[in-house]
């Protein structure tokens, strides 16, 4: 653990001078302080007191069973102030903070109780997103006649600035669309030249399910509404940016253009498992 020790010349009242030898004049220091005097593990713990100019000064952090550690703080300049930033590693314990203070050759000691806590358990990782896992349990999101269509319908493939992030799934106009899973309606909008007529679910399972090119007046489901597994969404249509009816279908991870995080995955396993469980 990393403690980082600022030490302050201040002024103090009451000196706590517990011993001296040498027979030079004395040094004089006051008010030695810790602060805090409880300490979590890689906190910063001040130590303030008053001492002769040009006394060299130092703390020792002594416990029982443990190896003392030493803080040089040079010496107290011509004004009877000096500040030092120290780095120790301690591990937790019950410590005296022991300040020497040396003006030559003699020396006072000046201690305090210092009390190095733990710090907290750290917080439980979060669960990892939902990724892809190939399944049946979950409804095909068309419920008619389809097809899984050629490489052009495929994710990933190159598209006018930018690459498919779906699956299309080619079906006759007015084929409804459901849900695969229970969630709650996160998105419903429409854009011209691109989605056409959309809806956005997001899933129980932590990712988010996209329906594009829905016909024109089939959503039947609003903004904040809960959804079954298997609920009517809409109908496949041919809207926006689409060259025949078909329904374009996505899967996201970490919301849906929500953070920097966010992705779309390849359906296409998921979809097929459906289908096979149909």
């Amino acid at each position: 653990m990393i403690v980082v020790f600022a030490v302050l010349i201040a002024l103090f009242a009451a000196p706590a001078a517990q011993a001296q030898s040498g027979g030079a004049a004395a040094p004089t220091a006051q008010g030695f302080t810790a602060s805090p005097s409880t300490v979590t593990e890689g906190a910063a713990v001040t130590f303030a007191f008053n001492a002769t100019p040009k006394a060299l000064v130092r703390v020792d952090l002594i416990a029982p069973g443990k190896p003392a550690v030493r803080a040089r703080l040079g010496r107290v300049n011509a004004t009877g102030t000096l500040k030092a930033t120290w780095t120790a590693t301690l591990t937790p314990g019950r410590y005296t903070a022991r300040l020497v203070v040396t003006v030559r050759g003699s020396k006072q000691y000046f201690r305090q109780t210092l009390t190095v806590a733990p710090k907290a358990a750290p917080a439980s990782a979060p669960a990892p997103p939902a990724t892809l896992t190939a399944t049946g349990s979950k409804t095909f999101p068309v419920q008619g006649p389809f097809t899984f269509g050629g490489d052009g319908s495929k994710f990933g493939v190159g598209r006018t600035g930018h690459s498919h992030q779906g699956q299309d799934l080619a079906a006759a106009e007015g084929t409804p669309v459901v849900s695969p899973i229970a969630g709650s309606v996160y998105h419903v909008a429409y854009q011209a030249k691109g989605a056409g007529y959309y809806v956005v679910i997001a899933g129980v399972d932590g990712r988010h399910y996209v329906f594009m090119h829905l016909q024109a007046g089939s959503t039947v489901v609003a903004k904040g509404a809960t959804i079954a597994a298997g609920q009517r969404l809409a109908n496949v249509g041919n809207t926006g940016g689409s060259d025949g009816p078909h329904l374009h279908f996505e899967i996201w991870v970490n919301g849906w253009w929500a953070t920097k995080a966010s992705a779309p995955i390849d359906p296409l396993p998921e979809l097929q498992a459906w289908a096979a469980a149909k």
